[in-house]
């Protein structure tokens, strides 16, 4: 199973104690504002949060779009080091000063890729992409999604932060197109208005 391979390849990888400080590793980059319309593509960056000279997406793909996400890298002159989790990126060439942190962990059926870069570059190219999540099915095989109440746990952090905003993406053309089982397309329409709780203070 192609997941598998993925896992045990991701598990082989060496593990940091503890990564560097990311105020550390953009310092020095200079002002820093991100342009409104890379608001607009998949993935997204996050509310940038000053001081920080950096902009920070997080996105779940599949094996495929793993293999595709270090090809975008590496293309783009970034050096990788296929056995880390963690490791922190810099471009060689006339970009020589730009870097990315990047964080690897698998998860819901493929991998969680969360990076922050100073590289405007790399979230352009990412975008052109069109990376696509696991199916809901492959991401909870064990799950009725018609006997769901509110979202909550794993499966609200997955609807919020790593579903819903490739969903919000795409296209109504592309949206009809997904190989969705018909009770997590029904799943989907019913939850586009969730709101998750926030707790006071």
């Amino acid at each position: 199973m192609k997941i598998m391979y993925m896992l045990n390849r991701f598990f082989g990888r060496k593990k940091e104690t503890s990564p560097p400080d990311m105020k550390d590793v953009f310092r020095g980059a200079g002002c820093f504002k991100v342009p409104e319309s890379v608001y607009n593509g998949y993935p997204a960056p996050l509310p940038s949060v000053p001081p920080l000279a950096a902009y920070f997406i997080r996105f779940l793909v599949s094996e495929n779009g793993l293999d595709m996400f270090f090809h975008v890298l590496v293309k783009l002159g970034y050096k990788m080091e296929l056995d880390l989790n963690t490791q922190i990126l810099t471009r060689s060439g006339e970009r020589g000063s730009k870097k990315v942190m990047l964080f690897l962990h698998p998860s819901f059926a493929g991998m969680l890729i969360s990076l922050a870069s100073d590289d405007f570059d790399v979230i352009a190219t990412l975008q052109q992409k069109k990376f696509e999540p696991p199916l809901p099915s492959e991401s909870f095989p064990s799950i009725d999604p018609g006997g769901l109440g509110s979202l909550q746990g794993d499966m609200e952090y997955w609807w919020v932060n790593l579903w819903f905003p490739f969903w919000q993406a795409l296209s109504l053309e592309r949206q009809s197109a997904l190989d969705l089982d018909p009770e997590w397309r029904e799943f989907i329409l019913m939850h586009q208005q969730y709101e998750p709780e926030i707790p006071p203070g």
